[in-house]
């Protein structure tokens, strides 16, 4: 570039370097775009979608007892033949947590971003909500009155001053706020139960209650839901209070009628440290409370009473196993326990009834799993037993002493419970009020003609078809005054 002579030198402009500040902003001005963004909202509700399904499918370690690394052990050396696919895949499922996906990490980050959306769309939304109910637009333009999702016109002999005091009369009359403007034309602005607008950021609000009141729940809390005991066998309950429960009877009480469980009762001692605290026959409508712990009656079946003695004849364990669970077939029932002192499961199968050719009525069969190894998932034996004989299963002496029941508790300790109570009112309280008093909205555009005005009325409700809407209802009573004689 020549530069004349005797002219000063340019000076090339120069854009001032973003500070550190202005890139701060930046960043929280895109990180609020995607808090807001109801796309996000959706991606994250259908991945917690995605995780709620995992969690029905695959069985889920009771609340509680992953904080234990023992009774973690147990629980998973418990479940480990289940999953036979290969050696390790417990362990692998067991470290993506995928048998506590309720409480796992990720699923709680992805409630946590939830619980941010929600309120940064619901602050999002506020300033916008107090405009409408203060401030409303009421010079809509004539496009707006035939593009409507019900929109009418009415001829009127009036004047455009005199129509305009009808309608904004009928307005009035059924209960809307009236707002005038006037320009080349006039134009009516009504509205009802305007503040009821805010019943969506109530139902936003209450989504917020009922997952911290599930977040705080998941943390602080403890739910065990196939807390079984057999007939005078004790368990320990998994909160590392010393807790204990003893089950001394069961009883069920037939309908002579239809023959169904009109009734059943769990009489259980609860016992802190080996002492007895309580006792309570539990029932489905009465259950038993300490501190902050319920027992509720779940549900209830048959059970196995096991003796189990080592080679040398040491008694290891005698203990009712609940039939808790099912094998695959559908058929027959499943009973599940670790053996004290030893390095086995048992899997201890019921008969499936008289069509049952390998496990006759009178009979269980056992399968003894060790839990290292890559036999985890194959029973190393099994041996179908009689009642009342001892049979040597993997080395131990096992006797089938008798068939007894078991009882099923439900075990919660939830202090978030009252939240989520409150976020269920609220929800209901926001939905009531949307349907109940919905926020109503109505323009109207009157325009002179030689011999009278144009009303043109419009609002964006969408049509009902099935019955007559509001605005239907408004608009005739608009007609009918407009349509009144005269008064000379």
């Amino acid at each position: 570039m020549v530069q004349e002579a005797g002219t000063p030198p340019l000076e090339t402009a120069s854009v001032p370097a973003a500070g550190a500040m202005d890139r701060v902003d930046n960043v929280l001005e895109r990180l609020w775009h995607l808090l807001t963004s109801m796309r996000v909202a959706m991606i994250i509700m259908l991945l917690i979608a995605v995780m709620g399904v995992i969690g029905s499918l695959v069985i889920q370690m009771p609340t509680g007892v992953g904080d234990d690394p023992q009774a973690r052990i147990d629980w998973l050396n418990g479940i480990r033949p289940r999953f036979s696919l290969f050696a390790a895949q417990t362990d692998i499922m067991n470290s993506l947590q995928l048998f506590e996906v309720f409480n796992s990490f990720v699923f709680r980050i992805l409630i946590a971003l939830l619980t941010v959306s929600l309120i940064a769309c619901s602050l999002h939304r506020i300033p916008g909500l107090i405009r409408t109910a203060t401030k409303p637009r009421v010079d809509v333009g004539a496009p707006f009155f035939q593009h409507a999702p019900q929109h009418e016109t009415i001829v009127a002999r009036q004047t455009a001053a005199d129509a305009q005091a009808l309608v904004t009369g009928v307005l009035k009359r059924r209960g809307y706020r009236t707002l005038s403007a006037e320009d080349e034309t006039i134009h009516v602005y009504g509205d009802r139960w305007r503040w009821m607008q805010f019943s969506g950021l109530i139902g936003h609000l209450s989504l917020v209650v009922i997952m911290a009141g599930a977040i705080i729940g998941g943390v602080a809390g403890y739910r065990d839901q196939d807390f079984s005991i057999a007939e005078g066998a004790t368990r320990v309950v998994g909160t590392n209070e010393g807790l204990s429960v003893k089950l001394t009877d069961f009883t069920v009480t037939y309908d002579q009628i239809t023959d169904s469980p009109s009734d059943y009762a769990s009489s259980v001692i609860l016992m802190k440290n080996g002492t007895e605290i309580d006792r309570h026959v539990v029932r489905v409508n009465d259950p038993l409370r300490y501190g902050d712990l319920t027992f509720y009656q779940a549900s209830y079946g048959s059970a196995a009473q096991m003796t189990i003695k080592d080679a040398g004849g040491k008694l290891l364990t005698s203990e009712g196993v609940p039939f808790s669970w099912q094998l695959n077939d559908g058929k027959r029932s499943l009973g599940i326990l670790s053996v004290p002192g030893t390095n086995y499961t048992l899997w201890v199968i019921g008969t499936g009834g008289n069509a049952d050719t390998r496990v006759r009525p009178g009979q269980v069969e056992v399968q003894a799993f060790n839990n290292s190894g890559a036999s985890s998932n194959t029973p190393i034996d099994d041996k179908v037993l009689d009642q009342g004989k001892a049979a040597t299963v993997a080395g131990m002496a096992i006797t089938f002493d008798r068939e007894s029941q078991y009882t099923r508790l439900t075990v919660a300790r939830d202090p978030g419970v009252m939240l989520v109570w409150l976020g269920s009112l609220l929800l209901f309280v926001g939905f009531a009020l949307r349907f109940m008093l919905p926020h109503k909205r109505v323009w109207g555009r009157i325009t002179t003609r030689s011999s009278g005005a144009i009303v043109s009325m419009a609002t964006l409700a969408q049509k009902d078809a099935a019955i007559s809407t509001d605005f239907e209802d408004l608009v005739n009573d608009i007609r009918t005054a407009l349509q009144a004689p005269v008064q000379a």
